[in-house]
């Protein structure tokens, strides 16, 4: 199961999840925030990944089609709170992510210089 919690500030689309990216979850992360991001030409990203124990190849898929999106409109795509050791080897391990990586959400607005 996974929650999506979404919040707009100062230009910027935090997206918090709590629970596992995978194959089960992906379509509603899709329709969820793909959408509101593709819909929107949203620039500026902040995935919140602390409450993620679980991912698969689709969710992996899914972050990347995500920085794809925002790559296209120019913007950027920050990953922050990676604190699951087995969720962060498996995104490391990939290495065509357009991301980029900070402790936390307060550190994501100094990486994108906002």
């Amino acid at each position: 199961m996974l929650k999506i919690n979404m919040e707009f500030k100062k230009g910027v689309l935090f997206i918090r999840l709590d629970g596992s990216l995978d194959n089960i979850s992906i379509d509603k992360f899709n329709n969820e925030v793909l959408s509101l991001v593709l819909n929107n030409g949203l620039k500026q990203i902040v995935v919140n990944l602390d409450k993620v124990y679980n991912i698969d190849e689709k969710g992996i898929d899914g972050l990347l089609n995500l920085s794809e999106i925002v790559s296209s409109f120019n913007g950027k795509t920050t990953l922050c709170s990676l604190t699951n050791k087995k969720v962060k080897s498996l995104i490391n391990k990939i290495n065509t992510f357009n991301f980029y990586e900070s402790q936390n959400e307060l550190t994501a607005l100094g990486v994108m210089k906002i």
